[in-house]
């Protein structure tokens, strides 16, 4: 469970990417862009862990890779519309807070990981999927979600079966059944500051 725990960020923060054509005119523009952002995060982490910097250009690079309105949104799933705006706003922030703090300092130790591309398929005009898998200590399945806006990213991602977003609603929806938003927004902001 700690491993599947520890790949959930590397896998998040090497997400997605950018392109322009829709997923069916251009099959593996998914994939590549990804790879490409996952080569950017690998090197990144390849270097000495007190580099300048270092921990900056991770973040850098999780910001750019995934989308985080679509992954709160999709994490809140049916709840989303019962949030105001200044609500989804404040969830979105700290759900990424959250994300951040609890993934980062354990993706650390996949210096030496490897990314092995399986297959790329396409979901609807903007929607894809790419199989992969990790190799570190072990080889762990994982699946990509992307939705392609203006550039490919990443809203989902799926580890040997287990989607982080389903994961997190589950989660979200028993507090939300006894909670209000803003209970549930404050819960979040505490844990992303205690981690």
């Amino acid at each position: 469970m700690k491993a599947r725990i520890s790949c959930v960020f590397l896998l998040l923060i090497v997400l997605a990417a950018s392109g322009t054509a829709r997923a069916e005119q251009a099959p593996g523009q998914a994939m590549a862009t990804l790879k490409s952002t996952v080569d950017e995060v690998l090197a990144i982490l390849k270097t000495p862990p007190d580099s300048p910097g270092r921990q900056e250009k991770l973040y850098a690079a999780a910001s750019r890779v995934f989308d985080p309105e679509e992954l709160a949104r999709r994490t809140l799933g049916v709840h989303w519309q019962s949030f105001n705006p200044e609500e989804r706003a404040r969830f979105t922030s700290a759900f990424v807070k959250l994300l951040e703090r609890t993934y980062l300092r354990r993706i650390q130790a996949y210096n030496s990981a490897q990314v092995v591309y399986l297959s790329q398929s396409s979901l609807s005009d903007t929607q894809a999927e790419v199989s992969t898998k990790i190799i570190a200590n072990r080889e762990v399945p994982v699946v990509y979600r992307l939705i392609k806006k203006n550039d490919w990213k990443v809203y989902d991602v799926v580890i040997e079966g287990v989607s982080l977003v389903q994961n997190y609603r589950n989660q979200f929806n028993q507090v939300l059944a006894s909670q209000s938003p803003e209970q549930l927004i404050s819960r979040i902001e505490a844990m992303g500051q205690a981690q």
